[in-house]
């Protein structure tokens, strides 16, 4: 982790090139990877990716973690069992992916962007809790930000240098105005968004992805809201990878998406089937994750 994280350092400083960064740090593994999708949003000056907590936590680590895999020498085998597991159970519950790449655009590749180009995310979960540049809310919640102008503005940098235009406080209502309405998702599930692949270096393929998508929108209403609920269900379609997208009623984000509604089936209730319909979280509890990582960004400076 060490070791990474120096290269990093070196990488934006300019000292090394990313082809070097990507050769020097090739012994890493990306075998195992997920997708999902990501709001891109300017709140009180700063940027921030706003997306579904499960998108981002990493169950495997977590589970290593949990266990006592992943603990400091020294650190917790110092400590009271009782102080230690609670230890272990806080770096479990925020466990987050150790590198996070961004798929490109149909119009990046055509316009010569590579991945040796492209910024990614990593060692988000390195230092005290308290100063990471990123929140998750309780799993039932299922949301997450991830403050970019604490260490990462070049990933934010590089967003709007191919266009992608951050929303802003004032493009959020709480919830849908009501039952019925008219609402649309917008996404990158993989079974539609997908368009192809790209050659990689294979010194490069454990430092970005392959993969070329474009937004997938369904479209739908809002099938079920109650006020003490801090969810609503959408009859529209969603599908693995549309996690953490934006729902939209007008010109206002109303939710992201969280899951797929799912049946067990006849028979055998260990396995269920999809259905079309949409769980989607209300941004009314966003607003709160994001006034705790302001709170996390100032103890940075």
């Amino acid at each position: 982790m060490r070791y990474l994280s120096e290269l990093q350092g070196k990488l934006s400083a300019g000292e090394i090139v990313a082809e070097e960064f990507a050769v020097l740090a090739s012994k890493g593994s990306r075998d195992v990877r997920f997708h999902g999708t990501a709001v891109f949003l300017r709140f009180k000056g700063k940027r921030y990716l706003v997306t579904a907590r499960h998108v981002l936590w990493d169950k495997i680590e977590a589970e290593r973690e949990l266990f006592g895999e992943n603990d400091w020498p020294g650190f917790t085998s110092a400590l009271p069992d009782k102080l230690a597991q609670y230890f272990r159970l806080e770096r479990a519950r925020d466990q987050i992916f150790s590198i996070i790449f961004r798929v490109p655009s149909i119009d990046e590749v055509l316009h010569g962007g590579g991945a040796q180009k492209r910024a990614f995310l990593m060692n988000l979960g390195a230092g005290p809790s308290f100063t990471v540049p990123y929140t998750f809310s309780d799993s039932h919640l299922d949301l997450a930000v991830v403050s970019l102008d604490q260490r990462d503005s070049g990933f934010a940098d590089e967003l709007e240098a191919n266009g992608y235009v951050p929303i802003e406080e004032s493009d959020i209502a709480m919830s849908p105005s009501g039952l019925g309405a008219h609402v649309f998702a917008v996404g990158f599930p993989s079974a539609t968004s997908t368009i192809g692949q790209i050659e990689l270096e294979a010194a490069l393929k454990n430092w970005g992805s392959a993969y070329v998508s474009e937004p997938v929108f369904s479209f739908g209403r809002v099938a079920m809201i109650h006020d003490a609920l801090q969810y609503f269900w959408a009859d529209m379609s969603i599908y693995p990878g549309n996690s953490g997208g934006g729902v939209v009623e007008g010109d206002k984000l109303v939710g992201i998406v969280s899951a797929q509604a799912v049946l067990p089936l006849e028979g055998n209730p260990e396995l269920s089937a999809r259905i079309p319909f949409g769980k989607i979280t209300k941004t009314a509890g966003l607003i709160a994750l994001l006034d705790l990582q302001i709170e996390k960004d100032g103890f940075n400076g």
